[in-house]
């Protein structure tokens, strides 16, 4: 990012409420020179010690859970569908062979099902 185009942008720190009393605790510690900085230290307590409360949305909450569920059914039942797969053919059943015919990742497989659940 070049040196003006960093300036086109707003950027924001989601700290929790320890975070920000620990930051606010070290700005009132430090000292640095003020002539060698684009802000004084004091415009940096200003915004540290006056944060944006964002109000977490509740709909928002409960539609991202119910989209994690229904993302992590289908991938059950792609892994499902690929060990039944798998049986039919008589091939080996290992992690990989069923993420590559249940087309999804190693890690997803690993994280739904145990190799002993399958044998």
């Amino acid at each position: 990012m070049g040196e003006m185009e960093k300036y086109n942008y707003t950027y924001r720190l989601d700290l929790n409420a320890d975070q920000i009393e620990h930051l606010q605790k070290m700005l009132e510690a430090s000292t640095f020179d003020d002539s060698k900085s684009l802000y004084s230290l004091n415009e940096i307590k200003e915004i540290v010690n006056n944060p944006k409360k964002i109000k977490k949305s509740y709909k928002k909450h409960v539609a991202a859970e119910k989209a994690t569920e229904a993302r992590t059914a289908e991938a059950k039942k792609k892994i499902q569908n690929a060990i039944n797969i798998l049986r039919m053919e008589n091939k080996k059943i290992t992690y990989y062979s069923i993420a590559k015919v249940a087309g999804v990742s190693y890690s997803t497989v690993k994280k739904y099902i145990s190799l002993d659940e399958i044998k």
